[in-house]
């Protein structure tokens, strides 16, 4: 049987590798009481405090009007806080509490544990070399989509 198309085009294999990976390791957050909306959102102010909504929504892979509703969840669970600038009180930085930083790092070990067993068949090298490549076509992309100039936390 000839091979199909389907079978070697890159988006599918990027896609097919990422639902089957991402809902593994949704199904351990779920097991935790973590929805995987509020993961993308927590992981992503972990190490980015301040972050704008228009930056959170493009690194939590959600529409922004989605964001915003789960950042509003989220602050009613002193999970994250909404602060304004001090310059410009219509922007606001979204920033994660305590409590937020408390349930997201176990979660994080949870993630580099899974992370390894996915690449456990690859070599240290190879490992390396398929993230430098998803980096490269990511930054590649971002560049294309002038989102490098994209503003992602407060300066204060």
């Amino acid at each position: 049987m000839p091979e199909k198309f389907i079978d070697n085009y890159l988006l599918f294999q990027l896609a097919l590798a990422s639902h089957t990976f991402s809902e593994e390791f949704y199904d351990q957050l779920r097991a935790e009481g973590v929805s995987p909306a509020k993961w993308r959102i927590l992981i992503n102010l972990v190490d980015c405090q301040g972050m704008y909504l228009t930056a959170l929504a493009k690194y939590s892979l959600y529409e922004q009007s989605r964001v915003t509703k789960l950042v509003d969840q989220l602050v009613g669970e002193g999970l994250v806080e909404k602060r304004s600038l001090h310059q410009d009180r219509r922007r606001v930085g979204i920033h994660i509490t305590a409590k937020g930083t408390d349930m997201v790092k176990p979660l994080i070990e949870q993630a580099k544990i899974h992370e390894a067993s996915v690449l456990s068949n690859l070599s240290a090298s190879d490992q390396k070399h398929l993230k430098s490549i998803l980096n490269k076509l990511a930054k590649r992309h971002a560049k294309d989509m002038q989102v490098s100039n994209l503003k992602l936390v407060e300066t204060t």
